[in-house]
């Protein structure tokens, strides 16, 4: 999701680690890369159940405490060398202080950028000065903020600011006081926190401004003056080698428009050919493993599957990672045909039945399975993982009011608000061209909400922001297509087999509304061959939850559920052996 406050983050940066001795290969690695207006710092640290010689993965203290897996790296006596396929980099230094250090320089973007890496025993402890944290409420969503301040010797400052709850910092800011007043200046993101602190200095009351929205900010000082990032989330699922099965690199070309997919393929050993499934990724750009908050649910399907006889193949987004392309431009249209070349990726390898070859897609990824399947006839099953039923719109609505329940939002005057809100801007957007200028659109909705709201909110601080990073949003080519895109008029036309599955506490794609659209197309369209089941309990990711919400999907270890996967696995089983035998 896109929050208010929105912050230009840097693409995941990720480093490779060796050392120049037998016994570095356990170390850990430390560093701090300047990237002019943001400081990131870095630890490299083996993965674990790896091969401790060959793989490494990077922990961003500055990105929420990420992790990213490194891709190939080369260590000699004297160069540590690397890539990262995500990101599309390069690193480059040379070894010094016996193998201890590296210094270099990290290469993104056409953009280099000086990395030092030195060997540790343990991660410097990060001791600030102070820190300053607080909470911003925008008319529908809370953040949390945090000022960390470090002083040298000659009292010269060095403040970072953190976007805790995005899961974005070391964003370079400037304090400048006179007496009880402060300003603090965030240039990467054009923020301004304007204050007064207290008479005990505890606390300093003031507002934040960014992007023509004020918001009420209020920053008390932390008793602990340690920062320390904490570990890497516990994900209990992500595969451990040794895999029972091949890995292979692929890549295919989208002919239809010149698009070159890198993705991973997972084929069990066996002696004969065995079915197989592409797996289609859901909303954003999404990397082979559809990568979120370290948990890597794709990674995780295509190992049980794998496992379990069903070869599987997935892959990055266009224009992410390995991938080629623009993502930013494309529909879902266009994903389909991406998909599409996936497919037969697997119908020209003579190691896969070519009767027994489905589509899986999660989200938005159960939209564009459809697709696909309608326009042919040698798709063997299609498998929806919180498909969309109906029309953007409708799930947009259904979303915005379930997102804030699951937050424990009970106010129906303010629920009412956030549809009437939601509405305008979506109304807006699809009642105006799109070569209108943004400008256009944020002043034309702003209008229509004034007039809806009651008289005490429309000069509410946030409601500028939150009309304004809602039409951003919606300004776009996908989301456009997205709003009035009909699924039912293709899920109509899909013969083959159809397994639809829905989490009870889905808040992004409401099982109640959407289930039964499917139903209901399906049988329209004379299938018989379906099957929709609604598990008690998960949420849209199909983790086991309480509340569904998406703060939820972090704190939660499970990636998916083990009776998910095996309902998948045992159905796909099913009807390939039935095609089998046909």
């Amino acid at each position: 999701m896109r929050y208010l406050w929105t912050v230009v983050l840097l693409s995941a940066l990720n480093l490779g680690v060796g050392a120049a001795d037998e016994n570095s290969t356990n170390h850990l690695w430390y560093g701090t890369m300047d990237v002019g207006t943001r400081l990131f710092r870095f630890r490299l640290e083996p993965i674990p159940g790896a091969d401790h010689l060959t793989e490494r993965q990077l922990f961003s203290l500055d990105e929420g405490g990420q992790v990213f897996r490194l891709d190939n790296f080369q260590l000699d006596d004297a160069e540590l060398k690397f890539g990262l396929k995500l990101t599309k980099a390069t690193y480059a230094g040379k070894l010094t202080d016996g193998g201890k250090t590296s210094t270099g320089s990290w290469n993104q973007s056409g953009k280099d950028f000086d990395l030092i890496l030195r060997r540790v025993e343990v991660v410097p402890v990060d001791r600030p000065a102070e820190i300053w944290t607080g909470t911003m409420h925008s008319l529908f969503q809370k953040l949390t903020m945090r000022f960390r301040v470090y002083r040298e010797d000659d009292d010269t400052e060095h403040i970072y600011f953190d976007s805790v709850s995005q899961k974005a910092g070391g964003f370079k800011a400037v304090r400048t006081t006179q007496g009880d007043q402060w300003t603090i200046n965030v240039a990467a993101i054009g923020g301004v926190f304007e204050g007064v602190l207290n008479a005990e200095k505890t606390e300093v009351k003031g507002k934040l401004t960014q992007g023509g929205a004020t918001l009420d900010l209020v920053l008390t000082q932390e008793k602990s003056l340690s920062a320390e990032p904490v570990n890497p989330p516990v994900r209990p699922q992500t595969p451990v080698a040794p895999f029972p099965y091949l890995i292979e690199e692929v890549s295919f070309r989208n002919e239809a428009e010149g698009v070159q997919l890198a993705g991973t393929l997972t084929i069990p050993l066996l002696d004969h050919p065995c079915p197989a499934v592409v797996l289609i990724s859901g909303s954003g750009p999404q990397d082979r493993d559809e990568t979120l908050l370290d948990h890597k649910p794709f990674w995780v399907i295509a190992d049980h599957l794998s496992r379990h006889g069903i070869a599987v193949l997935r892959f990055d987004d266009r224009g992410t990672g390995a991938s080629q392309g623009d993502f930013s431009s494309a529909t879902s249209e266009n994903f389909a045909n991406d998909a599409e070349a996936a497919f037969d990726q697997l119908a020209r390898d003579d190691r896969i039945a070519p009767n027994s070859i489905g589509l899986m897609g999660h989200s938005e990824g159960g939209l564009i399975a459809p697709m696909v399947a309608a326009r042919r006839n040698d798709i063997a099953f299609t498998i929806l993982l919180a498909g969309t039923g109906v029309n953007g719109k409708e799930i947009l609505l259904s979303q915005g009011q379930l997102i804030l329940q699951a937050e424990g939002v009970t106010d129906k005057n303010l629920l009412n608000i956030q549809r009437m809100t939601q509405l305008a801007m979506i109304d807006t957007v699809l009642e105006t061209a799109p070569t209108a200028t943004l400008d256009v659109l944020i002043a034309a909705a702003m209008l229509r909400i004034t007039e809806l709201l009651p008289e005490e909110l429309r000069s509410e601080d946030s409601l500028k922001g939150t009309v304004s990073a809602g039409i951003q949003r919606m300004h776009s080519p996908w989301f456009r297509f997205f709003l009035t895109y009909e699924p039912a008029t293709l899920l109509q036309q899909v013969k083959c087999p159809v397994l639809a599955l829905n989490g009870e506490k889905d808040v992004q794609v409401d099982p109640r509304l959407n289930l039964l659209a499917i139903e209901a197309a399906l049988e329209k369209g004379g299938n018989t061959r379906f099957r929709t089941v609604e598990f008690p309990a998960l949420n849209h990711l199909f983790q086991s939850c309480t509340t569904g919400s998406l703060s939820e999907y972090e704190t939660i270890e499970e990636t998916i559920s083990l009776a998910v996967l095996q309902i998948i696995t045992a159905w796909i089983t099913e009807v390939t052996t039935a095609n089998s035998i046909q």
